[in-house]
């Protein structure tokens, strides 16, 4: 879990070097179905899917919930964002999974529908 709060920090900061560093080298990102990219592979493309991520939604991303599950993490994720226009403020709400292998993240598997998390991970929710 404490991997999880790192990579969260070094997002938060733009700290795109420390963030890779907690990669696995074959590391996947599956997006919910609903967002415009559905999959980066390796640490490069990872890192701009999370610097496209941190520009159209900012750094303020907090954890609601973390449940470790042995060699994956459960988190439920809420952004507090605001219109890159109209600055009009908002909140949105993502679950994740995160695989480790070695220590590295090697899977995160996002969800914007929570119930869905829980199914991903054989659990009722």
């Amino acid at each position: 879990m404490e991997i999880v709060r790192r990579a969260n920090d070094a997002f938060r900061r733009g700290d795109w070097d420390a963030l890779a560093a907690m990669m696995d080298p074959d590391i996947l990102i599956r997006t919910d179905p609903s967002w415009p990219e559905q999959r980066a592979y390796g640490p490069e493309a990872a890192i701009v899917l999370y610097r496209g991520i941190r520009e159209s939604w900012g750094s303020d991303v907090s954890y609601k919930e973390i449940v470790d599950l042995g060699d994956r993490v459960l988190t439920r994720e809420r952004w507090n964002v605001s219109g890159q226009l109209s600055g009009v403020p908002g909140a949105l709400e993502s679950s994740a999974i995160v695989t480790f292998r070695e220590g590295l993240i090697i899977l995160i598997e996002y969800f914007l529908d929570h119930k869905q998390t829980f199914k991903a991970v054989g659990l009722e929710g």
